[in-house]
């Protein structure tokens, strides 16, 4: 189970630092080790610390991130999932998959749309970024799962942020953010340890690995691996791979 989370946590690393959606190959992972679904959602905040950590010292480096000029839409994020983390509640599993099946189909339809046919003139005041940014953060400190595809969508088309820059920018909010996160799940007495850090490894590796193809490749890297993420974890949150797997 120890190899099976690290390895696992790479592949999440990997798919999260170009795209989104590793919670979902991650989290069941955790469950399936024998922790609570909560339980297993704050743990796999450790992971996502260093993997953001170590996603965005790579585009720092290699010059891809900029923060200065966002650092109101990061402190709305942080303040959001700050609510988010304190505002937890006991939720449907059933259902919270269905919707976020349908909000992963809308993103990859968003995504994929070219940009030419799109307005790229955005005239949205400040205060309006941050209210938006504040409920993007609530998310991400309330579930986490799929926030990476809602950042990219939401910075791409209000900052007007190709997909490189847009998922840069992506990973330090989220990094920021996520040390609130783990301050309040820890004093909930809801993470593991043991398992976060194993699970943190191989984030950081795969994160490491992330970056030097998203530079590498560049948007249209991302878009493929976006589209592959989305569609695969839309099949799993519908549970289609259950119902194939009913009739093997």
């Amino acid at each position: 189970m120890i190899y099976l989370l690290f390895f696992v946590g790479i592949a999440a690393g990997f798919i999260n630092s170009l795209a989104g959606g590793g919670s979902t190959l991650t989290l069941p992972v955790l469950i399936l080790a024998g922790l609570p679904s909560p339980i297993a959602n704050a743990t796999n905040r450790v992971g996502i610390l260093f993997q953001t950590g170590m996603a965005t010292s790579r585009f720092k480096k290699h010059k891809q991130l900029e923060i200065k000029p966002y650092i109101h839409i990061t402190i709305a994020a942080i303040v959001g999932a700050i609510i988010g983390s304190l505002f937890v509640a006991n939720i449907s599993s059933q259902i919270f998959d269905k919707v976020l099946g349908i909000i992963l189909i809308f993103i990859l339809i968003m995504i994929l749309i070219p940009r030419s046919k799109i307005n790229n003139k955005h005239n949205i005041p400040k205060w309006a970024e941050m209210l938006i940014f504040l409920g993007v953060g609530f998310y991400g400190g309330f579930i986490q799962a799929g926030i990476g595809f809602i950042f990219l969508i939401t910075l791409n088309f209000v900052e007007n942020f190709n997909l490189l820059k847009a998922n840069a920018i992506k990973v330090f909010i989220i990094f920021c953010y996520t040390i609130f996160t783990i301050i309040i799940f820890q004093f909930a007495g809801k993470i593991v340890w043991s398992y976060g850090l194993i699970l943190a490894g191989g984030n950081m590796i795969g994160a490491y690995i992330g970056v030097k193809s998203a530079i590498k490749g560049g948007e249209k890297l991302i878009k493929v691996v976006i589209s592959i993420a989305i569609i695969l974890a839309s099949m799993k949150l519908f549970g289609v791979f259950e119902l194939v797997e009913s009739y093997l």
